[in-house]
């Protein structure tokens, strides 16, 4: 199950941003001890941004926000992100979620969530690249591997519960060679699922060895 929280923009200075409980399980967040000082929260929080940045080019650099939590469903709560002149705390969203979301819930959730699959995921900026690295795992690597393009880059994922790789210190040194590593690979495979092009489905380094080296 992949999980992907919703950005929707209001306006020009507000954002809703829906996040469900299996959003906070991915990424490890502890609802007993959430604190905006973490760093899964405040990696949370900056996916948050990017992503707003990148679908609706809204930008809070520089500017202060006031960040609102409400209920939206018994999945989830919506968080309201709105850009303003005065200085707000984090401290709405924390109570809010403190109250809303008890251990026992999300210990119940989790027994009853999918696995998703385990993955690689890396960023390249160029076509070329990934051409150069086909040559050098298709000796090495047996396994799935799919092929999207967003904007200007284009990212690699390789499944690892299909992996046959002897070395997997010397594979990864490999795809560092050319490429970029996504450490959130959740939350990047659903976002690429849903807004990326897929070029190459399931065999992307064996097609881009053959048709392009």
């Amino acid at each position: 199950m992949v999980i992907l929280m919703k950005i929707e923009k209001i306006n020009d200075n507000m954002l809703k941003v829906t996040i469900s409980i299996d959003d906070l399980e991915e990424r490890n967040i502890d609802l007993d001890t959430w604190s905006y000082n973490s760093p899964a929260t405040q990696k949370l929080f900056v996916d948050m941004m990017e992503l707003a940045e990148i679908q609706f080019g809204f930008c809070v650099s520089g500017s202060e926000i006031c960040v609102e939590a409400a209920p939206d469903s018994d999945e989830g709560f919506v968080i309201i992100i709105t850009k303003l002149d005065e200085d707000e705390e984090f401290e709405s969203i924390e109570k809010y979620i403190k109250n809303r979301f008890k251990k026992a819930d999300l210990k119940a959730k989790k027994k009853n969530s999918s696995i998703c699959s385990s993955i690689l995921i890396y960023c390249f900026n160029n076509f070329d690249d990934l051409c150069l690295l086909s040559q050098r795992l298709i000796r090495i690597y047996t396994g799935e591997s799919t092929l999207y393009r967003l904007r200007e880059a284009y990212y690699l994922l390789l499944t690892k519960n299909s992996w046959s790789v002897d070395n997997c210190n010397s594979f990864e040194l490999i795809l560092n060679e050319f490429g970029d590593k996504i450490t959130n690979v959740s939350f990047y495979e659903g976002y690429l699922n849903e807004y990326a092009e897929k070029i190459i489905e399931y065999d992307a380094v064996e097609t881009l060895y053959d048709y392009f080296c």
